[in-house]
């Protein structure tokens, strides 16, 4: 049964409910380390996770893959992925229900503020939100295949990244391209609460900062040629978290400087990256690969999830919304 041909669909959940803590403002994180994460990814698989090695497989039955998932406040959650599927829980997961959004693109990412904004991106579509995800309708006049969405605290404004390298802003309705000079792609995109400090990641290592508000962007060096699929920024914009292929992290650190590892096999990758800001966090990849930090990426141990399908996303269950 293919889940973009029923409108609308409600999906309960056998599993036990999972709910993220209270909380919703982006400046303060209430993470303890114990709260896990969602991920998604290949063939519909959502899983949680927490760090005690405890793991909830939620068996959707809708097929594609999913690419992403974004989390706020205690019980909130949107997921998003091929056919235009895109699902929401109210119950902390206990049952989903799929949103009619007028599309059977595929979908790639998606970003909910603190306020009442929320984005959704994908093959040739930019999908915004003005009721806390409840509803969504696409941004005139767009094109390109967008991969990766952030956008800051109150919602005011969104960055997208595109596989043609671009970046594009979005306020109200208003698409600008304000980065146009990558000649690869970019799939990661991250940005501070207030909106002041972006970074954006691509092909071949490719890290792209602004420190104002978007409008330029300069090319961090980098001792990686790997491809960067997801990348953090933290909070007082003086680190920067990115993961790619062969389980590349890269770490630019304002105190304790450059540093990247290579966690993976060369034919593996990492695919979603959380980091809260008091820097307990997740990686997500190929194989179901799935990996912890308590130290903002200094040091990783796996988490065994049991799984071979590919991760692609995933958001922490601390209560930030998501970037």
């Amino acid at each position: 049964m293919k889940l973009g041909s029923l409108t609308p669909l409600l999906i309960t959940m056998m599993m036990p409910a999972v709910a993220c803590k209270e909380g919703d403002d982006k400046t303060t994180s209430t993470s303890d380390g114990s709260g896990g994460a969602w991920a998604v990814g290949e063939d519909a698989t959502m899983v949680r996770l927490n760090p005690e090695g405890d793991v909830w497989l939620y068996p959707l039955e809708i097929e594609g893959d999913l690419r992403a998932i974004a989390c706020k406040g205690k019980a909130m959650a949107v997921a998003v992925g091929d056919d235009g599927v895109v699902l929401r829980t109210e119950d902390a997961g206990g049952r989903w229900r799929q949103l009619d959004v007028g599309t059977r693109a595929s979908l790639r990412a998606v970003a909910l503020s603190g306020g009442t904004a929320g984005f959704v991106v994908g093959d040739g579509i930019v999908l915004r939100s003005d009721d806390e995800a409840r509803s969504f309708t696409p941004v005139p006049d767009v094109e390109g295949e967008f991969t990766a969405v952030t956008t800051t605290a109150k919602g005011a404004l969104a960055w997208m990244t595109t596989a043609s390298g671009q970046i594009w802003q979005l306020d109200g309705e208003a698409m600008t391209p304000v980065f146009t000079g990558s000649e690869g792609p970019l799939t990661g995109i991250g940005v501070t609460p207030e909106g002041a400090h972006l970074v954006a990641v691509g092909a071949g290592g490719l890290v792209l900062r602004s420190d104002d508000a978007g409008e330029t962007w300069s090319s961090v060096p980098t001792p990686t040629s790997r491809d960067l699929h997801a990348v953090r920024i933290s909070l007082k914009a003086d680190l920067v978290v990115a993961v790619g292929a062969a389980g590349t992290v890269l770490r630019l650190d304002d105190e304790l400087g450059t540093s990247v590892e290579e966690l993976l096999e060369p034919g593996l990758a990492l695919r979603g990256l959380h980091l809260a800001f008091d820097g307990h966090g997740h990686v997500v990849g190929d194989h179901g690969v799935a990996l912890q930090s308590h130290d903002a990426g200094l040091h990783w141990e796996a988490l065994e999830l049991g799984l071979e399908d590919a991760l692609y996303g995933l958001d922490d269950l601390h209560g930030e919304p998501h970037l």
